[in-house]
């Protein structure tokens, strides 16, 4: 292993090795900063086309000043062939420490991965460079949750095209396609890693890398794994087609800051890093800066080239040139070059270029050498092409007979057209749907799916078609989704898909509706009782967001809580509402004080708000009074009053005797009562008269008055008497006599 160190820079300890070269920490002599510096490897020192293109590249990557980003400072190169790269130390852990570890982060966590990745690569296509290897090794979370994106190892312009090269698990379709890298690509590994981080799964697995690549160029995406709330991002961000996904990583950011807080509220990003954080400080000891050690006396004399002589007053910083095929390293490097399988944090990079006439296959170098226990090795590797691992044995020639052509009739059979016998949608979750088609043959049979969305089904908006080519089977079974959009909180979409092929089958729909999630509560800006008669209340409520709301509001009646009745507002920001107080009548003649006290959960900005209001009965009606009953001896008397105000009842009862065609002086009972306590009366009163033993006619009336008011009623009862016996001649009485008497 080679003595040389770069010149002004102290070391402190190897942090580790790989198959690009070691990595140690050091300090810089002059300010005592602390830095990284990478030793490339002899494969790498030894190879022009490489150093060349690692100039060439630094150049772009040293003026790349993004706090997202680690920071390139200087390259070196010693008058023996030596070279190294001097980097930001940044003293923190690769987020694949962390998902070792934890399995999992919190969605918020996750997004706040993504946004800040993002918000770096978008600053490096911005210079024209696409990282082309974005994994988890590759971002390094800090203490305080900030994270940034290290290794633009093998970097390459837009545009330009090559053999696959990435790490597998990570790799757009394209790029195994070996089309022209593009910031799209750096999209679609940033998202398959969102998707690691809330699942702690690769999106994709297999234990060869022929189905690794058809899986990503073919298969679905599986949006349904992961929560519903970001589902349209990693179907975006994973788009098979690379014009599908998002134009840029800013426009990316955009749709996830809008997924974010409609999901998990404007503070989504400040629990997701302190999340981070926690996860990161329970792996502090494996911080670069967490073992100090003591720092080895090491010298060498060199040869420096730099572009740029530009120091910085706490570490130094260089303009310079260079390739990187590993280059923005930190913390931790780690992998084996010598590993065969294709295992966790595999990457694949470009051959060197020889002169064959097969086909070269790419390569594989690990730089991570934890892998997953439960997942198989994803490639076998290829030797690159000149090594040779064995004495080649020389193999005889083999000499075919000559062979006589053979002629054969054939008949030209037509197939039968090809039908489609079956189409229908299993299912459909507004995001994703599982379809059925049956085949009368096994031969091409073209899908055509259109997604739609709208506020209701006379209104959907149909999104750009996509067509699935389907053959070799007679039955499939495919789940096709669409990127959309979360709907906004608190509102409600309908979604419909609709299918069909060719040859025809079809067209089939099937649409459901998606509600947004609930919005987070606002805050109750002010609260107003805007009116109040003692009936309903009318309210006017404003807040500062769509969010949910609860207002109550308590009825009370001379100072005495009645009952409360609440109801819960969202959807706008300002609302007039009428609420019914329910307190009920008041009695006649009285008055009462009703009263409201409104309030709200979150409490408003001016606090509870009341109101009293003084109610009046109506004018209480007269008693009235009837005769229920009347026998000329006995009456009932019925009296209703609309209070329970005292009533006087005045009762006359009179005799009126006729006898013998002379009508004598009536017979007078009077009687009166007192009355209160009540609204309804029922009282009797009674009369004894005397009366003739016959031949008589007695009228007997009863007579009530109440007061105040004045009401009266009166009936009568009419009593005849037997006719008297015709009276013996020595019996009749002689002129002058009283007649008979009166018993």
């Amino acid at each position: 292993m080679s003595e040389w160190t770069v010149p002004g820079y102290k070391e402190v300890r190897e942090l580790g090795v790989g198959g690009s070269g070691r990595v140690v920490l050091a300090t810089y002599e002059s300010t005592g900063a602390f830095v990284a510096i990478k030793y490339l490897s002899e494969r790498l020192r030894t190879d022009p086309e490489f150093l060349a293109g690692f100039q060439r590249e630094a150049r772009l990557m040293v003026e790349l000043q993004d706090a997202n980003v680690v920071k390139l400072y200087e390259y070196v190169q010693s008058p023996y062939g030596d070279a190294a790269i001097v980097m930001e130390l940044v003293d923190g852990v690769p987020l694949r420490r962390i998902l070792a570890e934890h399995g999992t982060t919190s969605p918020e966590a996750a997004l706040v991965v993504l946004k800040g990745s993002l918000l770096g690569l978008s600053s490096a296509h911005a210079q024209g460079i696409v990282h082309r290897d974005y994994k988890p090794e590759n971002v390094l979370i800090q203490a305080d949750g900030a994270s940034k994106l290290a290794d633009f190892g093998i970097a390459a312009h837009r545009g330009e095209a090559g053999v696959p090269a990435g790490t597998p698990s990570y790799m757009a379709p394209e790029q195994w396609a070996t089309n022209p890298a593009s910031p799209a690509t750096d999209v679609y590994a940033a998202t398959c890693v969102f998707f690691e981080c809330l699942t702690g799964r690769k999106p994709y697995r297999a234990d060869h890398l022929a189905g690794l690549r058809h899986q990503h160029q073919h298969a679905p995406i599986p949006t349904m794994e992961v929560p519903s709330s970001v589902r349209a991002l990693v179907g975006r961000g994973m788009a098979k087609n690379p014009i599908d996904r998002p134009a840029t990583a800013r426009a990316f950011v955009a749709d996830l800051e809008a997924a974010a807080v409609a999901a998990y509220g404007s503070d989504w990003e400040e629990r997701g890093r302190r999340h981070l954080a926690e996860l990161a400080t329970l792996l502090a000891l494996l911080f670069p800066l967490a073992r100090p050690a003591s720092v080895p006396e090491v010298g060498t004399s060199l040869a420096r080239t730099v572009l740029s002589d530009r120091l910085g007053h706490f570490a130094p910083r260089f303009a310079i040139g260079g390739s990187l095929v590993a280059a923005i390293v930190i913390a931790v490097l780690v992998a084996s070059n010598g590993a065969t399988p294709v295992s966790e944090g595999t990457t694949l990079r470009t051959p060197p270029q020889v002169q064959t006439s097969e086909p070269v296959e790419p390569t594989v170098e690990a730089t991570e050498a934890t892998a997953e226990p439960t997942e198989p090795d994803e490639a076998a590797v290829t030797e690159p092409p000149g090594e040779v691992t064995g004495t080649p044995v020389a193999q005889p020639p083999v000499v075919n007979p000559p062979v006589s052509p053979t002629v054969t009739a054939t008949a030209t059979v037509t197939p039968a057209p090809l039908r489609v016998t079956g189409l229908s949608i299993a299912s459909f979750d507004g995001q994703s749907a599982a379809l059925r088609i049956r085949t009368s043959a096994a031969r091409p049979v073209s899908l055509r799916v259109i997604f739609a969305e709208g506020p209701d089904t006379a209104h959907l908006v149909a999104r750009p078609p996509q067509t699935i080519p389907l053959a070799g089977a007679t039955a499939y079974t495919p789940v096709v989704q669409d990127a959309f959009t979360a709907p906004a909180c608190g509102t409600t979409v309908h979604r419909r898909i609709t299918i069909a092929t060719a040859p025809k089958g079809g067209p089939v729909s099937k649409t459901t509706r998606i509600k947004g999630p609930v919005c987070p509560p606002p805050a109750v800006q002010s609260v107003l009782i805007a009116s109040w008669d003692g009936k309903a209340a009318g309210l006017e409520v404003k807040t500062d967001g769509p969010g949910p709301a609860k207002v109550m509001a308590t009825f009370s009646r001379d100072g005495k809580a009645v009952r409360t009745k609440s109801t819960t507002i969202s959807g706008k920001t300002a609302y007039p509402l009428s609420v019914a107080g329910g307190l009920g009548e008041v009695d006649c003649d009285k008055v009462a004080e009703f009263g409201v006290t409104v309030t709200t959960d979150p409490a408003a900005a001016n606090g509870a708000q009341t109101k009293t209001v003084r109610v009046s009965g109506p004018k209480c009606a007269p008693p009235a009074v009837s005769i229920g009953s009347w026998n000329g001896t006995t009456g009932v008397v019925n009296v209703t009053s609309g209070s329970t105000s005292a009533i006087q009842l005045a009762v006359v009862i009179t005799s009126t005797i006729t006898y013998n065609e002379r009508t004598l002086p009536p017979f007078t009972s009077n009687q009166d009562a007192s009355l209160s306590g009540a609204k309804e009366y029922s009282r009797s009163f009674s009369a004894q008269f005397r009366q003739p033993a016959c031949d008589f006619t007695d009228v007997r009336k009863i007579q009530v008055s109440a007061s105040p008011g004045g009401d009266s009623a009166s009936d009568t009862f009419t009593i005849v008497g037997p006719k008297c016996p015709e009276p013996e001649p020595e019996d009749s009485p002689t002129l002058g006599s009283d007649g008979p008497v009166i018993s």
